[in-house]
């Protein structure tokens, strides 16, 4: 499904592209109403267990847990679906491999924000938020290639083909250089706040590119479906970060 015309979405009116309401200080997706966010909402297949409370609320540790939980069910969500998958092209296979590699780097980073202290718990929040969903996500896509007989991809391959803007791995939309990566790790406090929300929505709103590209042109519904929800989502949570930014006066 093709994504929305609207680039934007009014944070501020508490408009979510799946009619969830957002109260003008909401942060992030809240894990106590992400049932539309499912498996349900992606698949056919069985839904997605969520976590028993806030993400917000837990333990780096237990937060873990449930990144690594997810992955492994996102592995056999799809896994699920794989008679039904639909003969790939290139941006099916591209899409899925360079995304992966995205999400790595949104897993590292929410990672290195959770590993901190005296962080606003919004921005903590929205840091766990990531981890959890991206790594189901990832989960999910790595079982689209296992099904293609496609690897993964080097990380020193060239991406982007399927899009025609060949780049490195690096290079992909919305990543983020290793000497940003080391300041964020190294950052405590305030310091750390901006940089994963300023960090993290360039990511996004790199990820929206591809999505909105992949939604239109993979050969595989699911895929397609994938695509489209990932940048309707990571657009609203764009939006999100740039609100988080002005509340706790980080601009």
């Amino acid at each position: 499904m093709p994504p929305d015309d609207q680039d934007e979405f009014d944070y501020l009116e508490g408009t979510d592209p799946d009619d969830i309401a957002l109260a003008p200080d909401a942060v992030a997706v809240d894990l106590d109403r992400a049932d539309d966010r499912s498996a349900a909402a992606l698949s056919p297949h069985p839904p997605l267990p969520l976590p028993p409370d806030r993400a917000g609320r837990i333990g780096v540790a237990k937060v873990v847990t449930f990144a690594i939980a997810f992955t492994l069910l996102g592995y056999g969500l799809a896994t699920a679906g794989s008679a039904w998958r639909d003969q790939p092209n290139a941006t099916d296979v591209g899409f899925s491999q360079d995304m992966i590699d995205h999400h790595d780097q949104a897993v590292s980073m929410a990672l290195a924000l959770l590993g901190k202290d005296n962080i606003d718990v919004s921005v903590r929040t929205a840091a766990t938020e990531v981890l959890i969903f991206q790594r189901w996500e990832t989960g999910i896509m790595d079982t689209y290639l296992a099904g293609w007989n496609e690897p993964r991809g080097d990380l020193d391959r060239s991406a982007m083909n399927w899009m025609d803007m060949v780049s490195a791995v690096g290079s992909v939309p919305g990543m983020q250089s290793e000497a940003k990566m080391d300041e964020l790790r190294a950052a405590q406090g305030r310091q750390a706040e901006q940089l994963f929300l300023s960090m993290m929505r360039e990511h996004h709103l790199g990820g929206v590119h591809m999505g909105q590209y992949a939604a239109e042109h993979a050969s595989d519904g699911d895929v397609r479906e994938l695509a489209a929800r990932m940048a309707r989502y990571q657009q609203v949570e764009a939006n999100e970060y740039t609100a988080m930014l002005q509340r706790l006066d980080l601009q």
